[in-house]
């Protein structure tokens, strides 16, 4: 996944960046894994989405200036479905990265795990 992506927004380049603070949002927005593809179709979350990354931003990723109106862009339908698809890649990979994260934590403690289970098996007495 890239952290940038540029596009032509008001007659301009306008370079984007993934940082910290936009990928949180986005998350935030999105939810949940499953919820992530769907970006593209669902409305409200196509328009939040669209909203939080043309949004001009500090480097840190908090919002200077917001979106005035979603409906008055100008941007071309190809660069915004590369917005949509940039987002999503970005947000479907934190959620990869954290839940193969998760996977390896409960892995390296299996064993903890098994005696914990076993443990409360016997509190239920």
């Amino acid at each position: 996944m890239s952290e940038k992506l540029t596009v032509k927004f008001e007659g301009k380049d306008l370079d984007l960046f993934m940082s910290y603070g936009l990928l949180n949002e986005l998350v935030k927005l999105v939810g949940s894994p499953e919820v992530a593809p769907t970006i593209s179709i669902d409305d409200d979350l196509r328009e939040g989405v669209l909203k939080a990354v043309l949004a001009v931003r500090k480097p840190s990723g908090k919002i200077v200036t917001p979106v005035a109106d979603i409906d008055d862009l100008d941007m071309s339908i190809t660069d915004i479905e590369a917005v949509l698809d940039w987002s999503t890649e970005a947000v479907l990979s934190f959620f990869v990265r954290s839940l193969g994260k998760m996977v390896r934590q409960v892995e390296a403690n299996k064993d903890v795990l098994e005696g914990l289970k076993s443990s409360l098996a016997g509190l239920e007495a």
